[in-house]
């Protein structure tokens, strides 16, 4: 396998899988906003812009795989939409045999702005000629662990913690996602693939009862009614997959693991 090229590869799950195909030793090259790079640990890196298109040529020359993990929620217009079109018309289309790309579970029953602007970009890829795979997954442990740690952040003045009530969540190892798709470089394009999620469903009531449990705060719960637009969305159930369940990390093994971390 010549150069496997992954965009937001200094990201979160970035990271997590470049170190998964570095492992399995294949030549990987990362696409990074960041100035001043060169091969460091064998990976090599390219300074580019998904949106302003520039620089996307040179790292994707000669690149027989992309994983695109590169997201933002806050500009998905300009960076997902705008920059996957841009990636995809800079790719050698002698060389690539295969395009995979990070999704959500249910974004295809959403309005949520962020939700529609992944799906147009599934959208984009399917049309674009180029031999695909997409993986939709649920939210991340960390994730859910951001989430309640915001809302931790709120309460710290009081006894007791103010949650939104009705969410629920099927958070999976950031890890075990970077595997799956690090597996799937071996694979012939799957189009859309099945969701893939964690191993239980969960209301943000025990997840955070759990994570209280683990660090051993005894604060109390106040349930309010969701009045975000985000954490209405995970009151619908679309964000689940109950029947994919393929993740093995459950929540308090995660919670356990980080926090023997910090210790």
């Amino acid at each position: 396998m010549n150069k496997i090229l992954v965009t937001g590869g200094n990201g979160h799950l970035g990271k997590y899988i470049v170190n998964a195909l570095l492992e399995k030793g294949f030549k990987t090259a990362v696409l990074t906003t960041q100035t001043n790079n060169s091969v460091q640990n064998n990976i090599e890196f390219f300074t580019g812009d998904l949106f302003e298109n520039h620089g996307l040529k040179e790292a994707t020359a000669g690149a027989e795989v992309v994983i695109h993990c590169a997201s933002n929620p806050r500009n998905f217009q300009q960076i997902d939409i705008e920059g996957t079109k841009n990636l995809l018309q800079a790719i050698d289309r002698n060389s690539i045999k295969h395009f995979i790309y990070i999704s959500i579970v249910g974004i295809d029953k959403s309005d949520y702005p962020y939700y529609q602007g992944k799906l147009e970009v599934e959208n984009i890829i399917a049309n674009s000629g180029v031999p695909f795979t997409i993986l939709r997954t649920t939210q991340f442990h960390d994730f859910v662990l951001n989430m309640i740690k915001a809302l931790e952040s709120q309460s710290a003045e009081f006894d007791s913690i103010t949650i939104p009530s009705g969410l629920r969540f099927q958070s999976v190892a950031v890890q075990e996602v970077a595997a799956l798709l690090a597996s799937l470089v071996f694979e012939f394009p799957k189009g859309l693939m099945r969701d893939f999620g964690g191993p239980e469903v969960l209301h943000l009531e025990e997840m955070i009862q759990t994570y209280f449990e683990v660090i051993q705060n005894n604060k109390n719960l106040t349930l309010n009614k969701p009045e975000d637009i985000r954490h209405k969305l995970f009151t619908t159930g679309i964000n689940l997959c109950p029947e994919n369940n393929g993740g093995k990390q459950t929540w308090k093994e995660y919670l356990v693991n980080i926090h023997h971390k910090t210790e």
